[in-house]
């Protein structure tokens, strides 16, 4: 399936910032959260990792990122968020494409606190566990 051009530019923001610090940003790889549970996030920010492996350990993850579509919010808002901070996987990025907002959470012993609403006209500035500034409006083309 070809990525929404939201998910694209969200990933060479990310990508270039990863590098910076000796992370990488991978786009549709399976992460194994707990045995028998392999989710594919849109795009995840981890530690270097052996390309010759099919899965991530959600160990080596430290930010996971989703785009919602009407088809998949309900599931990235709620399941997905669910299971990746049952993960330990410290930050997740939500991006909502119809209306362009930003929402950053940080885990917070199970479950996610929203840290950071960014709608269009704003801007969100990471520091963690990557540094980059992210546009909603320089995500749409």
């Amino acid at each position: 399936m070809r990525p929404w051009p939201c998910q694209r530019n969200l990933g060479n923001i990310l990508e270039a910032a990863a590098r910076e610090v000796g992370l990488e940003l991978l786009e549709g790889v399976n992460v194994r959260l707990k045995p028998g549970r392999i989710p594919i996030p849109d795009l995840v920010v981890t530690e270097a990792i052996d390309f010759d492996r099919p899965v991530i350990e959600a160990g080596d993850v430290r930010l996971v990122c989703g785009v919602l579509s009407p088809s998949n919010a309900a599931t990235d808002k709620v399941l997905k968020m669910h299971y990746y901070a049952a993960a330990d996987i410290e930050w997740y990025l939500l991006v909502e494409q119809e209306n362009g907002t930003l929402h950053l959470y940080r885990r917070q012993g199970r479950h996610y606190r929203e840290e950071s609403v960014t709608k269009p006209g704003a801007a969100l500035e990471l520091t963690e566990p990557v540094r980059a500034t992210i546009r909603p409006e320089d995500l749409v083309p």
